[in-house]
């Protein structure tokens, strides 16, 4: 029988919950920014600011601000304290696996300054993906692209039930996909499981086309 793993005492169990359903302005216009969300992500398990920080390849003393602005919105709370070398390193985790807004936030009645937030998120989300994708192919690796990854745009014909299990389908998939590499892998299973473990980016939108027809008249 294959032995497992010995877990790393550092790591934490992952997120209090699967999804996050963002209802609050607040939160919104916290993630208007690129490097918070990469700080979201990387959460995801239990880590310290410095931890983060070598991740990302920046100083901590430029994620200190932005992971207060996470964890005062909720976004991120601290796990433990402990005590190194004369100072106390504080850990912290992300509240959930994956993170969604409120529909209610997309309403015909939200204010200029609701509508001026998403949009930023929108910007933010987008420009960061175009960017990582602009890098991968400037740095040659623009093959890998083709053989590893996924590139497409699609446009669906549907009705509101047919989309409201798309939608289902989609929300299964991704919670599923952020559970991969959670439980431990047998120490000869790597080979198996694809060689040295790497990241991905997954990034889906669903959103509609065509206005929401009117009903029909009961008269």
């Amino acid at each position: 029988m294959a032995k497992k793993k010995k877990k790393d005492p550092e790591t934490a169990p992952g997120p209090s919950q699967e999804t996050y359903t963002l209802s609050d302005l607040e939160q919104v216009k916290v993630l208007a920014q690129p490097l918070r969300i990469r700080l979201l992500e990387n959460f995801c398990q239990e880590r310290t600011t410095k931890q983060v920080a070598d991740l990302l390849g920046e100083k901590p003393t430029r994620l200190y601000h932005h992971v207060e602005a996470l964890e005062r919105v909720g976004l991120i709370r601290q796990t433990k304290t402990r005590p190194n070398r004369g100072t106390v390193e504080k850990y912290f985790q992300a509240v959930a696996r994956t993170f969604r807004a409120d529909s209610a936030l997309f309403s015909a009645n939200s204010s200029d300054e609701d509508v001026q937030a998403l949009q930023s998120v929108v910007d933010t989300l987008m420009d960061t993906t175009a960017g990582e994708l602009r890098q991968l192919v400037g740095s040659g690796s623009g093959a890998a692209l083709e053989e590893e990854g996924l590139l497409s745009m699609v446009e669906i014909r549907a009705t509101s039930a047919e989309i409201t299990e798309i939608r289902d389908r989609l929300e299964g998939l991704i919670r599923g996909l952020g559970q991969v590499g959670d439980e431990d892998r047998p120490e000869d299973s790597a080979e198996e499981a694809g060689g040295v473990e790497r990241r991905f980016r997954l990034m889906l939108a669903l959103f509609p086309l065509d206005s929401q027809p009117e009903p029909p008249s009961s008269s």
